[in-house]
């Protein structure tokens, strides 16, 4: 699942970016290692952190009624997304560098902050290495991320300004097959978990069948449309 790294052989990882002040910037992890955002290794990148990570993270911004975690966002799109595992580990994982000490920004915010996206960039790379990702994926499953967010936008905010959200999602179709039931943090965190158990170790997708029988989605019997 991880390709071999050596943080002695890399470049960058001997030369760790320093701020103003001359330290490093590092955040600790649950497991109580240091860890450059800007700088990331990616044998740091367990599964389990992941997860943690994820967990307490809230999608929108944080600016939604209930909380809701980017961990339970993203086994929602590995739902949608194809079925194949190289797609499937892609949708688990595509958001995981949020959960690293760079929160995701609102899209709009981002073509303003070249150099955050740009260190986001960083921990994905890292956490491709990780998990033997292969960046081609990521415009796969990009429709089921729309998608996802589509979802969550009729489901858990209000019905508030079409126009602009119609330029981030198109005229996606909504998904009307699941409905979406936040989770709080500890929950978010085994759920994701639970589908990285799945997809990485069992081989199998997240399917309408499985999901069905786990807390954070209710969905409704019949085939598995996806985008």
């Amino acid at each position: 699942m991880s390709r071999p790294f050596s943080p002695a052989s890399d470049p960058a990882a001997t030369t760790p970016m320093a701020s103003g002040d001359g330290r490093i910037p590092r955040l600790e992890l649950a497991d109580g290692r240091l860890f450059n955002p800007f700088q990331p290794d990616p044998d740091a990148i367990a599964p389990e952190l992941v997860a943690i990570g994820l967990g307490n993270c809230c999608r929108f911004g944080g600016q939604i009624p209930e909380f809701y975690s980017v961990a339970q966002h993203s086994v929602l799109v590995a739902l949608l997304a194809p079925r194949d595992l190289p797609a499937q580990r892609m949708a688990l994982l595509h958001d995981a560098e949020e959960g690293f000490g760079l929160p995701d920004l609102p899209t709009p915010f981002k073509p303003r902050l070249p150099a955050y996206v740009e260190a986001q960039a960083q921990i994905t790379r890292a956490v491709e290495i990780r998990f033997g990702l292969d960046p081609a994926d990521h415009p796969r499953i990009k429709p089921a991320d729309l998608g996802a967010l589509a979802l969550e936008k009729v489901r858990l905010k209000t019905d508030a300004n079409p126009d602009y959200w119609r330029e981030w999602v198109g005229e996606i179709e909504i998904v009307d097959w699941v409905r979406i039931v936040p989770l709080g943090p500890l929950e978010a965190r085994e759920l994701w978990l639970e589908a990285f158990d799945r997809v990485f170790r069992q081989e199998l997708p997240v399917s309408r069948d499985w999901i069905v029988s786990r807390t954070g989605f209710v969905v409704e019997p019949g085939p598995q449309p996806g985008f």
